[in-house]
C-alpha cells in the first residue's frame, strides 16, 4: 500500500459521504447569476449607447456640414451597396441549398 493509499484509507475512515447536491437549488442560483449577468450586460450597454450619443450629439454640426456635402457624391455608391446587400440577403438561401 502506498503512502497516498494510506492517508486516503485515514482520512475517508469515519466520514460520511458528501451530500448531493439540490438541482433544483443549483438551478434557481444559476438563474438568478444569469438575470443578474444580463442586467449588469444592459447597464453598461445603455452607458456605453449614452455615452455614444452624447459624443454624436456634440459633433452634430461638423457631421451634419460634412454629410451635406458629401451626400450628393455618395449616393451612387450607396445605391449600389444597397443593391449588393439586398442580392446577397436575398440570395444566401439559393448558395446554401446547393
Amino acid at each position: 500500500m502506498t503512502p497516498e493509499d494510506r492517508l486516503l484509507a485515514f482520512l475517508s475512515e469515519g466520514s460520511e459521504p458528501a451530500p448531493r447536491a439540490d438541482v433544483a437549488f443549483v438551478a434557481e442560483v444559476m438563474q438568478r447569476v444569469a438575470w443578474r449577468e444580463l442586467g449588469v450586460r444592459l447597464a453598461v450597454g445603455a452607458a456605453w449607447a449614452g455615452a455614444g450619443a452624447a459624443v454624436l450629439w456634440a459633433c452634430a454640426p461638423a457631421l451634419d456640414l460634412a454629410v451635406s456635402n458629401l451626400a450628393p457624391v455618395l449616393a451612387p455608391v450607396a445605391g449600389m451597396l444597397a443593391l449588393i446587400g439586398a442580392g446577397l440577403v436575398l440570395g444566401a438561401p439559393l448558395l446554401r441549398r446547393g
